[in-house]
């Protein structure tokens, strides 16, 4: 969410620099508190990416395909990451949405009360996905390279987009493959199931 940090920032700016006492209370001290709680988010998520037990260099090939077997894999894992998550997926889903709009909406920038309080709930919402994530892939036998990789060919096949917020390893995010029509094929008849999940993807799990 980069244009709401950069309203942030401008709004930190213009008030910090004619605010005085009201100024600490309503920016300083509220901007202090969300950069403590952005670095104690980033810390424990790099923490948890530490715990998933396969960490070898997963090579995707170059064709961009995935294997039955990886696909199969990849959706018991979301549907474990879902039931792990089953009291809280409406809560995680309606953030996403929200935050979806107020990006397509793009009208206006964010205060920093906003950004604070959105982003102090969404962190501790996102580190308990990331949980349920560490849990899956070990239990299902992925690397992060290796989940990364068919979870965004899995979204891509159904012409979504993934990881708009990138926490786990980026280079693997940010690197794009054609998607095979065999593996277009293969995902098509689950559609529905998978964007069950999408929130998971869209926040870069």
């Amino acid at each position: 969410m980069p244009k709401i940090l950069v309203g942030c920032l401008v709004v930190v700016v213009v008030l910090v620099g004619g605010g005085g006492i009201a100024g600490y209370f309503f920016v300083i001290k509220p901007a202090y508190e969300f950069v403590t709680d952005v670095e104690s988010f980033v810390r424990e998520y790099a923490e948890l990416n530490e715990q998933v037990d396969r960490s070898d260099d997963f090579q995707p090939p170059g064709d961009g395909s995935i294997t039955e077997e990886q696909f199969q894999r990849f959706l018991v894992a979301q549907r474990a990451m879902r039931e792990s998550m089953e009291g809280q997926m409406t809560e995680l889903k309606d953030t996403f949405e929200s935050m979806q709009d107020d990006i397509d909406r793009d009208d206006r920038e964010a205060s920093i009360t906003e950004v604070v309080t959105a982003y102090r709930g969404l962190g501790e919402l996102l580190l308990e996905a990331k949980r349920a994530q560490v849990d899956a892939l070990n239990r299902y036998n992925f690397s992060l390279k290796e989940y990364l990789y068919v979870r965004n060919q899995t979204f891509r096949a159904i012409g979504q987009e993934v990881a708009v917020a990138a926490y786990g390893d980026t280079a693997m995010q940010e690197q794009t493959w054609e998607v095979p029509d065999e593996t277009v094929e293969m995902v098509a008849p689950h559609r529905e199931e998978l964007l069950e999940g999408y929130a998971f993807a869209w926040f870069g799990l």
